[in-house]
């Protein structure tokens, strides 16, 4: 059975869920820590609680950095205290925040890649290196182009982000992935447990949605993680042929469409200032759009226990 059709079996409360398991986090004095915790159920404190997602797709160049830094302001401009950690070697979130200068800088020891190694094993409030429109950031660097095939031999290594994010006091951390399947895709899966699904209306896309379920799904078997996945961002949406099959599709299997964000010249300028268009159009299509969308999910997301 393909994923597209095992979501339509797992439709729960428009949150798809891909099992309710027992994590086994090696290195942890507790080894079992049950699905109902990491829903939040039971009382805890609120400064303990947090919501978390990763932004992926296997597909590159479909606006999973534009969606995520976006979000990320949009739920900084409601109040809350958000994190940013760009995931992606090539640094897009980085760079698009104004922030190249530390993406090229090689000589820091306090950084993302070095932490994920277990190279650097600090404070990680100490990862966090600027704020920008609100949001606090974990920067990429260029040396993080080499963590995924140094971290092929790491014993638990899809879970050295969940252990770096859990020592974190924010209401809401974003996770920017890197395209394709790999080591960091998968840490972001498994730190956050809920996954925003960002494709463009064309049916490229659709293949590039049945491969990311299928790597939800082997996350799933192969460590017995649940994986949420809210819905679906369809990012440069224009009305096409190509974009009413998309939509028709993800009907047909009940995976909803939180948020469609139209085609823009002005995104492209946004960018090259190393501004958001929150800020730089607030009262825009996207900006509109897109709070929309931060605060869908923050009705969506439930909060977990760090």
């Amino acid at each position: 059975m393909n994923c597209l059709n095992l979501f339509r079996q797992a439709r729960s409360n428009q949150v798809f869920i891909f099992e309710v398991g027992r994590h086994n986090l090696p290195g942890s004095a507790n080894t079992n820590i049950s699905t109902q915790a990491l829903l939040g159920a039971g009382s805890r404190s609120k400064k303990d609680c947090m919501r978390t997602i990763a932004v992926a797709n296997q597909k590159g160049g479909v606006g999973k950095t534009f969606i995520s830094t976006h979000l990320a302001v949009a739920l900084a401009e409601t109040g809350k205290r958000v994190l940013l950690v760009d995931l992606d070697p090539q640094g897009h979130a980085t760079g698009g925040l104004g922030l190249e200068d530390y993406y090229d800088d090689a000589q820091r020891d306090a950084t993302l890649a070095n932490a994920l190694l277990a190279e650097w094993t600090g404070d990680a409030s100490e990862l966090v290196y600027a704020k920008v429109e609100g949001v606090d950031v974990i920067p990429s660097t260029v040396e993080q182009l080499l963590v995924e095939p140094r971290m092929a031999a790491m014993r638990g290594r899809e879970y050295r982000l969940k252990q770096i994010i859990s020592q974190l006091d924010y209401d809401w951390i974003v996770v920017d992935c890197p395209p394709g399947f790999g080591a960091l895709t998968d840490n972001a899966i498994v730190a956050t447990g809920n996954v925003l699904v960002v494709l463009q209306p064309h049916g490229s896309s659709l293949r590039a949605l049945e491969l990311l379920l299928d790597q939800l799904s082997s996350i799933r078997s192969g460590l017995g993680v649940e994986v949420n996945v809210p819905g679906v961002v369809v990012n440069y949406y224009e009305d096409t042929k190509a974009a009413e099959r998309v939509d028709g599709v993800l009907k047909d299997v009940g995976l909803p469409v939180l948020c469609r964000v139209r085609k823009r010249v002005a995104v492209v300028d946004a960018w090259e200032e190393g501004r958001t268009l929150i800020k730089k159009d607030p009262s825009g299509h996207v900006a509109v759009a897109i709070r929309k969308l931060a605060d869908t999910l923050d009705g969506l997301i439930k909060e977990v226990e760090r």
